[in-house]
C-alpha cells in the first residue's frame, strides 16, 4: 500500500473513531437516570405515589436505594398534608423497608411506631421544622459485615432539617441487612457525626 493509501486508512480509522465517541458521549448523556425513569413512571401526588409502590413485586435492589426510599418516605410523612388513613398507609410501607428483627422489639411495634410517628409529626409542625434535603452515601463509602450469618452493610445519610430561620444538620448510620429472600432492609440506625457523612447522593 502507498502512502497516500496509508494515509486515506489512518483518516478512515479515525473518522470511525471519532463517529464511536460522539454516539458513546451522547448515549451517556442522553441516557435516563434509574430513579427519575421510576418517578416519571408513578402518577399522582408523592402521597399517591408512595402509597401506590409494590414492594413486594418490585423492591428496591440495592441498600441505597432502601434508604433513598426510607427518606422519601419520612420527607413526606413529615412535610405533607394528609388524612390519617394516608399518615397510617404510608407508615404501613415504610415498615416493609425494616428488617424483622427490628419490627419484633416492642417498641417497634405497629401501636408503638404509629404513636411515636405521630408525635414526631405533630412536633414537626407545631415548630414550622421540615426535612428539606437529604443525602445516602453511596457504596464506595459503606461498611460491610455480617450479623446472624447474614450479610450487612453501614451506610451514613445525612438530612437538612429546617425550622424557620434555622438549619439544622442530621447525621445517622445506617445497617441494612440481606433478608431471607435476599431483600436488603434497615436493621437499625444511629447518631453519628459530620466526618462520616457522604453527600454523593443529593435528592
Amino acid at each position: 500500500m502507498g502512502k497516500t493509501g496509508k494515509k486515506v486508512l489512518v483518516a478512515f480509522i479515525l473518522m470511525l473513531c471519532l463517529a464511536a465517541g460522539a454516539v458513546a458521549v451522547y448515549y451517556y448523556i442522553s441516557k435516563p437516570d434509574n430513579d427519575n425513569v421510576q418517578d416519571s413512571a408513578e402518577t399522582g401526588t408523592e402521597i399517591e405515589k408512595l402509597l401506590n409502590k409494590d414492594l413486594d413485586t418490585k423492591y428496591p435492589e440495592t441498600p441505597v436505594e432502601v434508604l433513598k426510599l426510607y427518606w422519601r418516605f419520612n420527607k413526606c410523612m413529615y412535610n405533607e398534608k394528609m388524612s390519617d388513613n394516608e399518615f397510617e398507609g404510608l407508615l404501613k410501607q415504610l415498615r416493609k423497608l425494616y428488617d424483622e428483627e427490628f419490627l419484633d422489639m416492642e417498641e417497634n411495634s405497629w401501636d408503638n411506631m404509629l404513636e411515636s410517628f405521630k408525635k414526631d409529626r405533630e412536633e414537626y409542625m407545631e415548630n414550622s421544622k421540615k426535612i428539606s434535603i437529604y443525602t445516602v452515601g453511596q457504596g464506595s463509602s459503606a461498611l460491610s459485615g455480617k450479623v446472624d450469618g447474614r450479610e450487612t452493610v453501614s451506610i451514613t445519610c445525612n438530612a437538612l432539617i429546617k425550622q424557620k430561620a434555622d438549619r439544622i444538620n442530621v447525621y445517622e448510620e445506617f445497617m441494612c441487612r440481606r433478608d431471607k429472600d435476599n431483600n436488603w432492609k434497615i436493621l437499625g440506625w444511629k447518631k453519628t457525626d459530620a466526618e462520616n457523612a457522604n453527600p454523593d447522593d443529593k435528592k
